[in-house]
């Protein structure tokens, strides 16, 4: 059996919660972060400059954790989240739009790699609850404006200079209000891998953005993904060979107009969207399904649920076991 804890925090603006975080995950981060040689990694003038250049919104609040922490120069170009290093990850996205509308995702990830944050804070203007990665990027998450955001890496294993992914969305739950909005910072935000963005807002408008860092972005309709992005390349395999399987039940599931949220849901917690740990090495971690309008999350587990909103946060930890 392998254990994940989750930790549900509530901390409005950084502090000492935040502090602790880091705190506790900097050893592991350090060391992904050097992982091929600190000269890989971009210079802290390269990194605030892209902040400055990209998302300037955010630059206040990342001066603001660098004085907190007592940044070094290596955690501080670290936390601008510029050119890091690599990471890949599963994942199957579904958008929802028949009785409600809902954003439902499966995380598919190595469970010792994994972070294991929901945190609830208000550090600009909008409330926003979240799964965190590198400490304030963001996994999938929603804001009190009501848009909810999710990715899935897209598979075409092409790197560039850009910003990893958690950090845009960090920055899009901060500063955006609908699908729209967050549409446009995908169109002029550099990213360093390619990644499959689901959007969807409280006025059930949605997206699904392929993103990469060699081409433009592909703003499309479609309401579902896995890991790869159109077109697929003739013979050269997949970056994970159940990524068209999963594709094709999560197009059978939207196909289906009898299939309610509480039975689309069940799926996921089933093969093959649920990719067990014992025969993949990135396992599915947890089920998150975030409904915007209502401005309710779901984080679900085959053996647990965990239901929460902007007014209903309970601080808790969860222990989970996956076979």
């Amino acid at each position: 059996m392998r254990n994940l804890q989750f930790n549900v925090i509530n901390e409005a603006t950084i502090g000492d919660k935040f502090s602790l975080l880091f705190n506790t995950n900097w050893p592991a981060y350090r060391a992904w972060y050097l992982d091929e040689g600190e000269e890989a990694r971009p210079s802290y003038l390269e990194c605030i400059s892209a902040l400055q250049e990209y998302m300037p919104e955010l630059v206040p609040l990342y001066q603001d954790i660098l004085k907190l922490l007592n940044c070094d120069d290596l955690q501080a170009r670290f936390l601008s989240l510029y050119c890091p290093p690599t990471f890949y990850s599963g994942c199957s996205q579904l958008i929802y739009k028949k009785e409600q509308t809902a954003l439902i995702r499966n995380y598919d990830f190595p469970a010792f790699l994994c972070e294991g944050t929901i945190l609830r804070s208000q550090w600009l203007d909008k409330q926003v609850i979240a799964m965190a990665d590198c400490v304030w990027g963001v996994l999938d998450g929603i804001n009190d404006a009501g848009l909810a955001v999710s990715i899935n890496y897209g598979g075409r294993l092409v790197e560039g200079k850009g910003f990893g992914i958690t950090i845009v969305v960090r920055y899009m739950l901060e500063t955006c209000f609908t699908v729209e909005d967050a549409v446009a910072v995908l169109k002029r935000v550099p990213v360093h891998l390619d990644y499959n963005i689901a959007l969807l807002d409280k006025h059930g408008n949605h997206a699904t953005v392929m993103i990469a860092p060699d081409r433009e972005p592909s703003v499309t309709q479609e309401s579902t993904s896995t890991n790869h992005q159109a077109p697929i390349e003739t013979g050269k395999p997949l970056f994970l060979e159940d990524s068209g399987t999963r594709l094709e039940a999560l197009n059978w599931i939207n196909a289906n107009h009898e299939t309610s949220l509480a039975q689309t849901v069940t799926q996921f917690l089933h093969p093959p969207l649920y990719r067990p740990h014992d025969s993949n090495a990135s396992g599915t971690l947890y089920t998150a399904v975030y409904k915007p309008a209502a401005g309710h999350i779901s984080y679900i587990w085959p053996q647990h649920i965990l239901n929460l909103t902007f007014d209903h946060f309970p601080e808790q930890t969860l222990d989970i076991k996956y076979a």
